[in-house]
């Protein structure tokens, strides 16, 4: 019985952020048997699985569904195989994370969330900034009425990546295999928070901009930066910039929060911050300054240690706690297939607002966000 052993899990995937971020997160939960890998270079398997410990390993990801004897599988490539990986791991049952953006389009993103319900299979999307301790803290208080109602959303995402000397081409900046390219991979973080903080984008007004079309011989056609103007089915507006040619800047995430009752700033750099603790501020309509709002310690434990990888290991298992508490008894997960179609929905109008230079509406998904 799934309820008296461990479930073993398989990753499709040996990339760099699988072995940061998948391999150690799995290989710390107690009720987890980290039991397959899969990859495409055998030199590089052999080579992860050996630092990891994994028994099993196979070359074609099919393999591993069948023959892997798998509760659950994590889907750690790049997004165009999302989709086709997904529903052949729904197909056989198996319990499914999958890293974000969910898929290449919105049409691909509602089929693996309809396919994975009618199978009764849990499903997660890796939106793991949910578990910054000062995002978790900002989604309460929103959600309490700290801020009365909403009128105005300002949300950053700026990192330099794409500005270092010699930076290589890679997979997510050609829109053939991401989807999109800035936008897809650190902008749907800031989406995704924002619908759990604020509810669902009902219309978008887009524009992009891709400063280096050619590296190394190579077309790079995707976005490396992006910015549109919003509006909440709460009633707020939002701006929503994010880039990845910002000199100076490593990971920074900002989110401001402008309500009738008072405002509240979020700011994060995972990665490089020392913690995966994060840090607020409230102002209120009375005073000029922003005073720091302190963290509950409940939610600082365990992310707090002097040891990034442990506190990324933290984040890691409460991000995934719901997921296998999900597959052992049962019970909602978020954000799960249907959340991460609801944020496709907004990156598809995204996309097609900058492209056709328009205001352009939000197909609506459900999910768990929820209208102020």
């Amino acid at each position: 019985m799934v309820h008296e052993r461990r479930l073993r899990v398989g990753v499709v995937g040996t990339s760099w952020w699988a072995e940061l971020e998948h391999l150690p997160g799995l290989a710390s939960r107690a009720d987890v048997e980290l039991s397959g890998l899969c990859g495409r270079d055998p030199t590089r398997l052999s080579a992860v699985a050996a630092r990891h410990g994994i028994p099993e390993t196979y070359t074609d990801w099919r393999e591993l569904l069948s023959h892997g004897r798998l509760d659950a599988v994590v889907i750690s490539t790049p997004n165009h195989l999302h989709r086709e990986q997904a529903l052949a791991a729904v197909e056989a049952g198996l319990h499914v994370i999958c890293e974000k953006p969910l898929a290449l389009t919105l049409a691909q993103a509602r089929e693996m969330a309809d396919r994975a319900a009618r199978a009764g299979v849990r499903t997660l999307v890796f939106f793991t900034h949910r578990t910054i301790a000062a995002s978790e803290h900002a989604r309460r208080l929103v959600r309490q009425g700290l801020l009365g109602r909403p009128l105005q959303v300002c949300a950053s995402y700026f990192t330099n990546s794409h500005l270092r000397p010699g930076k290589k081409p890679g997979w997510r900046m050609q829109r053939a295999l991401a989807g999109t390219g800035v936008l897809g991979d650190i902008g749907s973080h800031l989406v995704d928070l924002l619908r759990s903080w604020l509810g669902d984008f009902t219309r978008v007004s887009a524009q992009w901009l891709t400063a280096t079309r050619e590296r190394d011989g190579v077309a790079t056609d995707a976005d490396e930066q992006v910015s549109f103007l919003a509006e909440l089915a709460c009633g707020a507006q939002a701006v929503v910039c994010a880039s990845k040619l910002a000199a100076g800047r490593g990971n920074l995430q900002r989110v401001e929060i402008l309500g009738t009752e008072g405002s509240l700033v979020w700011e994060a750099e995972p990665g490089l911050d020392a913690t995966w603790e994060g840090r607020l501020w409230l102002g209120r309509p009375a005073s000029t300054r922003l005073e720091p709002v302190p963290l509950p310690p409940e939610l600082c434990q365990g992310l707090d240690r002097s040891d990034p990888q442990l506190n990324r290991n933290e984040a890691y298992r409460r991000l995934t706690d719901p997921f296998f508490a999900a597959v052992r008894d049962g019970g909602p997960v978020t954000p799960d297939f249907t959340d991460g179609a609801a944020v496709q929905a907004v990156l598809d109008a995204v996309a097609e607002s900058a492209e056709r230079h328009t205001w352009v509406n939000v197909p609506g998904c459900g999910g768990a966000g929820h209208v102020c």
